[in-house]
């Protein structure tokens, strides 16, 4: 499945929070999809991103530069994204409206990895949703909720039926981003 394709999946938490349970899931399903020889690589660029400025949208800054090849050049991205004030993460909002005028996003394979527990983040996912709509991004939602007693000492998640359940969602994008490159 991996050797079909030589770009990596890029994951991007929606939490600044350096102790973020979405960052850890992030690192978590990294690591699992690597023994499938999925190269997942987690990039932190939403926190160095200048506030969004349609005056720059076509000349944009630097950092905004890289943001949009990296997603460009990504097989598929991999979103794990808390709900902060019934919706997305500000850092977040700012990249994605960075991207829109890119098209780095445009039929990409975009797992929206929840981490909440059940009955939480509905309203985060319905924006984003809508955000990844003007996209046109190809999305889908995995679920694997992780509560704060399944990390371990130093914040990592350990849990083996968790670490496989990221693995499993790392494999369905990864089969995803096969399967859409080769169309």
């Amino acid at each position: 499945m991996a050797a079909q394709f030589s770009q990596p999946i890029l994951a991007i938490s929606g939490s600044l929070r350096r102790d973020s349970i979405n960052t850890a899931a992030l690192r978590a399903a990294a690591a699992a999809a690597a023994r499938d020889g999925v190269v997942v690589r987690i990039d932190d660029s939403p926190r160095a991103l200048p506030h969004f400025d349609p005056d720059l949208e076509f000349f944009p800054p630097e950092p905004v530069l890289r943001f949009r090849q990296a997603c460009a050049d990504a097989t598929g991205v991999l979103l794990a994204v808390p709900e902060y004030t019934f919706g997305i993460p500000g850092a977040l909002k700012n990249a994605l409206d960075w991207m829109v005028g890119s098209g780095s996003l445009y039929r990409k394979p975009v797992g929206l990895l929840h981490v909440a527990p059940p009955g939480r983040g509905a309203h985060v996912r319905e924006a984003l949703d809508h955000v990844l709509r003007a996209h046109n991004a190809d999305v889908t939602h995995h679920t694997a909720p992780i509560a704060q007693r399944d990390r371990d000492a130093n914040g990592e998640i350990s849990d083996p039926q968790i670490v496989q359940a990221l693995r499993t969602v790392v494999g369905k994008l990864a089969h995803r981003a096969s399967a859409s490159r080769a169309a």
